[in-house]
């Protein structure tokens, strides 16, 4: 960087996938295993000029999709100091972009951290592949799209998540830097960028949702119990009519809001070495909304039947959350004896039959940890087709059921199943790492409308990123 150039605020955050909490993650009583995956948005942030100095502006910019500006002129209130943030193209909607921006910089001004004049700054988002459908699988690395962002299907990996909670990491490093305090380092600040993040998507969903997608981006793979839906309740609208009493109450929400303990659960928890999450796109699709709705109301007229469902599914999830986390201290523990089981596996054609029996035959607490491992996840769908029977939701369809009990005889899955709500968009398996390949090639009729993507667990969360990895495609 020449003495010229200004200073770039670079950031990442991940994609996620929901392994075991779905429904029951919207409530705080249940814990919740997220994982997040290789699948990053970027966030690059420096300084801009404005046309107007008396009218500072933030301009986002997604050089992959057509139309993709969105930039904003700011005015803060000499009286109450809220950042009016106004969109220059008001038809060019972004409303996660829109929240991001005024969340961040109301906040910084409720807390006195906002520099005067408030200094201009431009944003480029870059978004890896996985996150958009692509026309083949030979393409560029951050692939521009003819169509305009909301054209493009997604995966369902998390997109808004990871955009929000690295656009909020890039603006908060870019205004703390010009802010008179020495700014405090990302780890320092987590649990602010996490509630910024969280009351900025929440904004442009126009509800407060489980949070558990923006807490996989803040924070990586994680065992996510969710906060109360009133902290977030609790904040008002973003004020739009120059009232200084509105202005001034949402300011004071907002910053106490942000400042408070959230209570989140985000205990550490990763897939135990020499093993994968393997994701398979089976290009169906789900209405998430819809299926909730139904799933809700079923809990609620379903009586003695449907609460023993929900708890058992509860328990289900917990005992896989504890055998990753078994299986992992095992793994510290005794390398030798865990490498061997895995060698094992890794060498037999078994598949979830086969590793059970594996691991009732060793008569140690690692083989006790791998059968329940296996159960659990066979426990897990056992309690999800009942909801799908009883509700009506298709949360684990026909034709998912009989495509994840094929993968159950490729070699080295423990299991899989329907992540997140469910549905027709995807299955996730539990692979051991040396069969990966193996798994990808099998053949028939089940695996003909699977593919496989090309990802992996990254436990890290949103992190700094170097410029000069991003430079090119700028």
């Amino acid at each position: 960087m020449t003495l010229s150039e200004p200073e770039k605020h670079c950031f990442s955050a991940p994609g996620k996938a929901l392994f075991a909490g779905g429904y029951l993650v919207l409530y705080p009583e249940n814990s919740s295993f997220v994982t997040a995956l290789s699948a990053r948005i970027y966030a690059v942030a420096a300084e801009s000029s404005s046309l107007d100095p008396a009218l500072p502006t933030v301009t986002v910019l997604s050089p992959q999709f057509q139309e993709g500006e969105w930039s904003y002129t700011l005015s803060k209130s000499d009286s109450t100091g809220f950042v009016t943030v106004a969109a220059l193209v008001p038809s060019r909607k972004n409303p996660f972009v829109h929240a991001a921006v005024t969340t961040v910089l109301n906040y910084l001004s409720a807390t006195g951290a906002l520099a005067t004049p408030i200094p201009s700054v431009t944003v480029n988002i870059l978004s890896d592949n996985a996150y958009h459908s692509q026309p083949s699988e030979d393409v560029p690395k951050f692939n521009k799209h003819a169509q305009a962002i909301s054209d493009v299907p997604k995966t369902g990996l998390g997109s808004s998540a990871a955009l929000t909670t690295s656009l909020t990491a890039a603006l908060l490093s870019y205004y703390s830097s010009k802010a008179a305090d020495k700014p405090l380092s990302l780890e320092e600040r987590k649990d602010v960028l996490h509630n910024l993040a969280q009351v900025a998507h929440c904004t442009a969903q126009g509800k407060v949702g489980s949070g558990f997608d923006v807490a996989c981006a803040v924070y990586g793979s994680i065992v996510y119990r969710r906060f109360l839906a009133s902290i977030i309740s609790a904040i008002p609208a973003v004020p739009t009519t120059g009232d200084a009493g509105f202005e001034s109450a949402y300011l004071d929400a907002l910053r106490t809001t942000i400042d408070s303990d959230w209570s989140v659960g985000t205990g550490k928890c990763t897939v135990p070495p020499r093993m994968r999450l393997l994701m398979g796109d089976v290009s169906g699709g789900s209405e998430t909304p819809a299926m909730v709705q139904m799933v809700q109301r079923w809990r609620k007229e379903g009586g003695a039947t449907a609460e023993s469902t929900w708890v058992s599914l509860g328990k289900a999830n917990q005992s896989l959350i504890s055998a990753m986390i078994g299986l992992q201290v095992e793994a510290e523990k005794d390398p030798a004896g865990y490498n061997g089981v895995l060698d094992q596996i890794s060498d037999s054609a078994a598949g979830c039959a086969g590793i059970k029996a594996l691991g009732a035959s060793k008569g140690s607490l690692l083989g006790d940890l791998l059968v329940q491992a296996v159960d659990s996840m066979a426990d897990i769908r056992f309690h999800l087709r009942a909801m799908t029977t009883g509700s009506g939701a298709q949360i684990e369809p026909v034709e998912q059921t009989k495509l994840l009990d094929a993968c159950n005889e490729l070699p080295g899955v423990f299991g899989g199943v329907v992540p997140g709500a469910g549905g027709y968009d995807a299955i996730c398996l539990l692979v051991a790492e040396a069969t990966v390949d193996r798994v990808r090639a099998a053949t028939g009729s089940e695996f003909k409308n699977v593919k496989w993507l090309d990802l992996r667990e990254e436990s890290v969360g949103v992190r700094k990123e170097p410029f000069a990895s991003l430079a090119e495609y700028l």
